[in-house]
């Protein structure tokens, strides 16, 4: 049997993780002095509450070598291979900690892939795995052809407020204010793995989402049509189901789901953070 699994970072729906028997490490959050568990033991609403209540800005962090033992030799036990993907080597060394729990464990059954991705990014390469497992791939062939797609992965987010990105340094200051006054909402993309700012848009975030989704959606023509995810951190329901019945009006995709990111993402984007995450055909 081939096992999947990957971090806490990867923000899928709960039922697409218990449907596909995928197996979720989860990562560090600190408020203050003390450590929580993503998806275990805090949500993003306590994040929220956190801000708001201090003005500091919780702090995420990998796990150790041993913990990532011990989540590895939990799914190795039965005889079983393992692929792990979690978030981007470019922005984590939770990547380069696995990689190390792998060494010390020796075991030619672990394999670890970089998903170059982080968010729904990385769970739309974990559930195409899953696919490909059913199809009876190898996990030879299982880690070639998800290194592949993972080149070709649009993942990118609209983002309210630069607060966030600021306390936690990485926007500077000015920047933070002009957009602020401005009302500009920044995009983020993940290129090669690492956050770029391609794009901006000016007025009020519920409006300019629109205007991002059909950015997006024009930029590529070679759209994997099989599943779409909004992923956001709105707290106003309503409007995100607007969203994604607009995503559905266009035709473009069999599925568009929704789903909430996790602490982790939280900690970096804050309140109104909205993406469209997609694969690509190579």
């Amino acid at each position: 049997m081939i096992r999947i699994c990957t971090d806490s970072c990867v923000d899928i729906n709960k039922d697409q993780i218990e449907e596909n028997d995928i197996a979720v490490f989860p990562l560090s959050v600190i408020l203050d002095d003390k450590e929580y568990l993503d998806g275990v033991n805090i949500s993003p609403k306590d994040i929220f509450d956190y801000v708001s209540r201090t003005g500091n800005l919780p702090k995420t962090a990998a796990r150790s070598i041993e913990d990532f033992k011990a989540f590895f030799q939990e799914l190795l036990k039965d005889g079983d291979e393992v692929i792990y993907m979690g978030i981007s080597s470019k922005l984590s060394s939770a990547y380069n900690y696995a990689l190390q729990a792998k060494e010390e464990l020796n075991n030619d059954r672990l394999h670890i892939v970089d998903s170059k991705s982080l968010s729904t990014g990385i769970g739309l390469l974990v559930l195409y795995a899953c696919s490909l497992v059913r199809e009876g791939k190898s996990c030879e062939e299982i880690c070639k052809i998800i290194e592949n797609q993972a080149m070709h992965n649009q993942t990118s987010f609209v983002v309210d407020t630069l607060d966030y990105l600021y306390k936690g340094g990485r926007c500077s200051a000015m920047a933070r204010f002009g957009a602020n006054l401005l009302k500009i909402k920044p995009r983020l993309e993940l290129v090669d793995g690492k956050i770029e700012n391609t794009g901006k848009y000016m007025g009020k975030f519920n409006s300019v989402v629109y205007k991002y989704i059909d950015d997006m959606l024009s930029l590529h023509s070679n759209v994997k049509k099989d599943l779409c995810f909004i992923t956001h951190t709105c707290q106003d329901d309503n409007f995100v189901q607007e969203v994604v019945d607009y995503v559905k009006s266009k035709n473009v995709f069999d599925k568009v789901v929704s789903s909430r990111a996790g602490a982790t993402i939280t900690c970096h984007c804050g309140e109104n953070t909205l993406g469209i995450l997609y694969l690509l055909e190579k």
